[in-house]
């Protein structure tokens, strides 16, 4: 199945288990840790476990749209 999720890196705000793909082994990773394997990106469905800057649809706004 392809991954749907975009190539772009992303960072973790808080620590999630994934399944390696190939080895099919738990890992945890820790907050902090920069993501860049799509197959891995696909697993962390939480919105929560990304950084702010990273979470995948997170449109930012301006001041003037804050008024």
């Amino acid at each position: 199945m392809p991954s749907t999720s975009s190539a772009r890196p992303r960072t973790l705000a808080t620590a999630v288990f994934v399944t390696d793909p190939e080895t099919r082994e738990s890992l945890l990773l820790a907050p902090g840790t920069t993501v860049t394997d799509p197959a891995l990106i696909d697993q962390i469905t939480h919105p929560a476990a990304w950084a702010p800057h990273s979470r995948p649809g997170l449109l930012r706004r301006s001041r003037t749209d804050r008024q």
